[in-house]
């Protein structure tokens, strides 16, 4: 009887190498297939034979600007290809969780403190609320994820985690405006804007300025993930 248990063990083991030997190898095959500039994103499936590129779940930001009302935007959020990341947005978004230091983690109340016209709308910082500050749900900081880096800011509305660095998410994001080609490879991918990107533009156009300094007060009001695919704009 020991005998066999010891087999056991030791094909289960043999099992487990295995498997994730192969499920290493998919993810190494996958990055190495984005690498490839004519690939399509709808396309790619992840080890698990999930769309890396499907939209999951969604995240909306009613907004305004200078206290009056702007509009929703809506984003989905590529659950599938950065877990960890998407679910550190989502927390944020529903805003019912406390740092261990007693800062309430949540984005509504703050502001997108980065504006460049033509480029892109940066917010999450909801400590500091002027790019220096943030939280994430793991810490101060947490680590990237490899296939979000992998997956690139082809156009406008292209939602990514702002950092100062390798692996230094926090809360802070960005939404693009344009094509930003320069930054694949250095900021995780992790969602697309569904709904409001005329609200991003009229931000994008009358906010901001060449320096990143908002010209008007743009703030996130009311934030929250979505429970369904009805994405028209709340109470």
């Amino acid at each position: 009887k020991p005998r066999k248990s010891n087999l056991a063990w030791q094909v289960g083991t043999v099992f487990a190498v295995v498997g994730a030997y192969v499920v290493a190898k998919n993810v190494a095959d996958i990055a190495s297939k984005i690498e490839d500039d004519n690939y399509d994103e709808e396309t790619l499936v992840g080890p698990d034979g999930k769309p890396l590129c499907q939209v999951t779940s969604r995240v909306f930001f009613d907004t305004s600007i200078d206290g009056h009302d702007a509009g929703r935007i809506v984003v989905g959020l590529y659950g599938n290809a950065v877990p960890k990341t998407v679910k550190n947005f989502e927390t944020l978004a529903r805003g019912d969780t406390s740092h261990p230091r007693g800062a309430k983690l949540a984005y509504q109340g703050s502001t997108f403190h980065r504006i460049i016209p033509n480029f892109m709308i940066q917010g999450g910082d909801f400590t500091n609320h002027n790019g220096t500050g943030g939280l994430s749900i793991y810490g101060d900081k947490f680590e990237d994820e490899k296939l979000g880096l992998k997956l690139k800011h082809t156009g406008p509305g292209v939602l990514s985690m702002a950092n100062a660095g390798r692996n230094t998410n926090g809360s802070q994001f960005f939404i693009t405006t344009k094509e930003t080609p320069w930054l694949d490879g250095r900021h995780v991918v992790f969602g697309k804007v569904e709904q409001g990107m005329d609200v991003i533009q009229l931000i994008d156009k009358t906010c901001g300025s060449p320096s990143g300094t908002p010209r008007r007060l743009v703030k996130i009001e009311k934030c929250g993930v979505l429970e369904s695919d009805d994405t028209a704009k709340g109470d």
